[in-house]
C-alpha cells in the first residue's frame, strides 16, 4: 500500500482549489526537470502610479507599493523572489519544498513564519501590509483570516488567479500573477520581460505539440490507492498537461482535482502516467503500488515505463510552471 503521511496537509490544499521536480528521475522512462534560471535583470522602473486591482472578486486600489508582504505558498513565495521583491517581504510560510536554488539567497533574507499555515497570532505579529497566498485556505479565520477583514486591519491580499477561478484554468492565469504582482509592487517592467521570455518558450513547444496527429492520453497519479486522487479538467494541473501536449483521461471531472476509481483509469488506458512527488505520497511508493497490483501492473503505460515524475509544488503557478511543461514535454514526446 502507498504511504499517505501527510494528507490532511493536501486536504487542506485541495479545499482551496475547491473553493475556488526533479527529483527520483533516474528511474527509465522519465525525464529531468530543466536547471532554475538565473536571477531577473534588474530594470528601472518609471515612478509608482496607483493602480485598482480585482482579483478572486476583492477590488483594492493601491497608492504605493506594500512594503511588508508575507507570502504563504511555495510558488507565492517564488513569484515574489522571482520579481525581486524581497526587500518588500517580512515574512514567509508553507514551503514544502527547497526554495529554487537560484532564489536561496535572496529567500535567506525573509524570516520563515512557519513550516506550514502561521496562526492568526504569528502572521499578524509580522506587522504586515500584504498577504500573498497561494490557497483560499489561507483566508481562513485561523490563519490569516478573511480579505474583507484583513482590509479593516490596512492589510491588503491577493489570491492566486488559478486558485480561485470558477472557469477553466490556462497557463495565461500564472502569467497574470506576475504581470499582476509586478503592477502591486510597481515592477511592471521587471514582471512583462519575465512573462514575455516564458512566452516564447511555450512556442517552441506549441510548434511540435500542435502538429501532432494524436495527443498524448495523461493519467495523473497524485495519491491515493484504493481511490486514486487526480488531476481533473478545470485546475492548473491540467492546463499544463495541455501545454505540453497532452490530453488529460479525467478532462471531464470538474474541479481542480478528484477522486476517481482504478476501473475508469484501466478503461481510459493512458499512454504516460504522470507521477507526483510529494512527502505525503512519493513517486517511489506509487511506482511500487502500479507494479504490485496485477490489473494495474497490465497497464502499457506501466509496462513500458512511460512515468514522468515531477515535485507537486512545481505544478504550482509560479516560475517553476514552464519548466514542468518542458518537462512533460519531453516525457511525452520524448522522440
Amino acid at each position: 500500500m502507498i504511504r499517505v503521511r501527510s494528507m490532511s496537509r493536501r486536504k487542506v490544499l485541495a479545499a482551496g482549489l475547491a473553493n475556488a521536480g526533479a527529483a527520483l528521475l533516474a528511474a527509465c522512462g522519465t525525464v529531468a526537470m530543466p536547471q532554475a534560471e538565473t536571477e531577473p535583470e534588474q530594470m528601472s522602473e518609471s515612478a509608482y502610479e496607483p493602480v485598482t486591482i480585482e482579483n478572486c472578486g476583492v477590488t483594492i486600489t493601491y497608492d504605493q507599493p506594500p512594503q511588508r508582504a508575507v507570502a504563504m505558498a511555495q510558488h507565492a513565495t517564488e513569484v515574489m523572489l522571482t520579481l525581486g521583491l524581497q526587500d518588500h517581504m517580512v515574512g514567509t510560510a508553507y514551503l514544502e519544498d527547497p526554495i529554487l536554488p537560484n532564489l536561496a539567497d535572496a529567500y535567506a533574507q525573509i524570516p520563515v513564519l512557519s513550516d506550514t499555515y502561521p496562526s492568526r497570532e504569528v502572521f499578524l505579529g509580522a506587522e504586515p501590509d500584504f498577504i500573498y497566498a497561494g490557497w483560499v485556505s489561507a483566508f481562513r479565520d485561523e490563519v490569516a483570516g478573511p480579505r474583507e477583514a484583513l482590509l479593516d486591519l490596512n492589510i491588503n491580499s491577493y489570491l492566486a488567479h488559478a486558485n480561485c477561478l470558477e472557469s477553466k484554468a490556462t497557463i495565461e492565469d500564472v502569467f497574470t500573477d506576475f504581470l499582476t504582482i509586478g503592477k502591486i509592487f510597481g515592477v511592471s517592467e521587471r514582471a512583462e520581460a519575465y512573462v514575455a521570455e516564458k512566452r516564447e518558450r511555450l512556442a517552441e513547444i506549441h510548434a511540435v505539440t500542435q502538429g501532432a496527429d494524436a495527443k498524448v492520453k495523461v493519467f495523473v497519479f497524485d495519491s491515493g490507492d484504493e481511490a486514486p486522487y487526480t488531476a481533473a479538467g478545470t485546475g492548473i494541473v491540467n492546463a499544463l498537461l495541455e501545454e505540453a501536449g497532452g490530453v488529460n483521461i479525467f478532462a471531464d471531472v470538474e474541479g481542480g482535482f478528484a477522486t476517481v476509481n482504478w476501473e475508469a483509469v484501466i478503461e481510459r488506458d493512458p499512454d504516460v502516467i504522470v507521477l507526483h512527488h510529494a512527502s505525503w505520497s512519493t513517486a517511489e511508493e506509487k511506482i511500487e503500488y502500479l507494479n504490485n497490483t496485477e490489473a494495474l501492473a497490465a497497464l502499457r503505460a506501466v509496462q513500458e515505463e512511460r512515468f514522468v515524475i515531477v515535485e507537486f509544488t512545481a505544478t504550482q503557478p509560479g516560475p517553476r510552471s514552464v519548466d514542468v511543461i518542458e518537462t512533460l514535454f519531453q516525457g511525452f514526446y520524448p522522440e
